[in-house]
């Protein structure tokens, strides 16, 4: 890892957050003649300030783990008037609210997608201050979701590219430790054949533990990538480093494929708390949640369509996933926030807030959520988590997970037909 002059001493921290939601309090007692009156709640927006609308696009937004007071990050794409693209990492604090480019950060792949964070505090010249572990990952061509050719398996829908004629470039997931000059980065590669991921478009599932009472000044961090691999199958990676927080280094990562034998691409990626990873899909038109994919995939969520929109013609392409206590919350490139309703086997569009406008991308601190605004550029809403109803209507997923066996069936059928090996209970 490369390090800079000040050699600052890294620990990764946890704890609690500071931001809330909503500003507001409460009004003390009184006696039963007094006229309490009621607080107001008024939402609270981050911004950033150099935003250009209609160049711009949010294809990253995180809170740090366990941070206190933390930064939120974000990671911004612009296009110029000659379509060259270019992307910028962005921290912003609860007090500014204001978006500003993190200095000394060079990101040179032409496609980035999707970040996550862990909380760090940095000693530089005896003065102690926090700043962000950001992962991120770069890639060479813009894939389905950057709006590259979708290929397509005859009348089936989006499926993967088939074999390459020459070796691809392997995805680069890059590590930064902000305010710090320090940075990573590491190949996405399993050294086998087809075990490079060559595309990557969610990051998620992080988590981290703490090595030193295995005797190793460092912590062990895992996550999840989504993304398509050397050979054009989709493909879930598990990543896996040892960052030793006292030499400021990496000193091993290890990249495993846990799926490639769907024929199809997915999009966003999360832990489910449950078992092990869940993956949200469109295929046939309709939208899915898969827990895993290939032989040992069960189906999830199914929505005939986009819950989005309501439109029935096509299926929502779902660029991210976070879960806020057991509600697990999604956003697309239409305007909305769905809610995953697993009793229901459906998403469903929540209403009653501003979150009606979210777009893009999500972040989450406890029941504290952000999302980009649809109708304001360049501007994130702040909200508590709402709870998702969850339903006892027998949709087609439900149906897939223990009602109807021929609706069951149709919808294996569908997922089969574009190349998925699916398990329906």
């Amino acid at each position: 890892m490369k390090q800079n002059t000040l050699n600052p001493a890294i620990a990764l921290v946890a704890g609690t957050t500071l931001i809330t939601a909503c500003g507001g309090g409460s009004s003390s007692s009184g006696s039963e003649d007094e006229i309490e009156t009621p607080v107001v709640q008024v939402a609270e927006y981050y911004s950033d300030p150099a935003w250009s609308a209609g160049a711009d696009t949010l294809v990253g937004l995180t809170y740090p783990q366990g941070a206190v007071g933390g930064s939120l990050v974000a990671l911004k794409r612009s296009a110029d008037s000659e379509e060259n693209i270019s992307h910028t990492l962005m921290l912003a604090d609860s007090s500014s609210k204001e978006f500003q480019a993190v200095e000394g950060v060079t990101l040179a792949k032409p496609y980035y997608r999707d970040l996550l964070a862990l909380p760090v505090t940095t000693t530089v010249e005896g003065e102690e201050r926090t700043v962000a572990l950001v992962a991120t990952c770069g890639y060479e061509e813009a894939s389905m979701i950057e709006g590259g050719e979708i290929p397509m398996r005859g009348e089936v829908g989006p499926r993967a590219v088939a074999i390459a004629e020459e070796p691809q470039t392997p995805a680069s997931l890059e590590i930064y430790l902000t305010g710090t000059g320090i940075s990573e980065s590491l190949d996405i590669s399993t050294g086998g054949e087809g075990g490079a991921l060559v595309d990557c478009h969610s990051l998620g599932g992080l988590s981290a533990s703490d090595l030193s009472s295995k005797g190793t000044s460092a912590y062990e961090v895992d996550f999840f990538i989504t993304g398509k691999d050397s050979t054009g199958a989709v493909a879930v990676f598990e990543a896996s480093m040892i960052y030793n927080y006292e030499n400021n280094e990496v000193t091993e990562s290890d990249f495993t494929v846990l799926d490639t034998d769907a024929e199809i691409i997915v999009s966003a990626v999360e832990e489910d708390p449950e078992d092990d990873f869940l993956v949200a899909m469109t295929i046939e038109e309709n939208t899915y949640l898969l827990n895993g994919f290939g032989s040992e995939s069960n189906i999830e969520l199914y929505n005939e369509g986009n819950p989005f929109t309501s439109d029935t013609e096509d299926g929502a392409l779902i660029l991210d996933l976070v879960y806020s206590g057991d509600n697990l919350l999604a956003v697309s490139e239409d305007a909305g926030l769905a809610g995953a309703d697993f009793t229901g086997g459906e998403f469903v569009a929540l209403s009653g807030g501003d979150f009606t406008r979210c777009v893009d991308q999500l972040a989450v601190n406890g029941t504290t959520v952000w999302c980009h605004d649809s109708t304001e550029e360049g501007t994130l809403i702040e909200f508590t988590a709402p709870t998702v109803p969850q339903t006892e209507s027998q949709s087609l997923a439900a149906a897939a997970r223990g009602g109807s066996k021929e609706e069951a069936e149709q919808i294996k059928a569908e997922l089969e037909g574009a190349g998925a090996e699916v398990e329906v209970k």
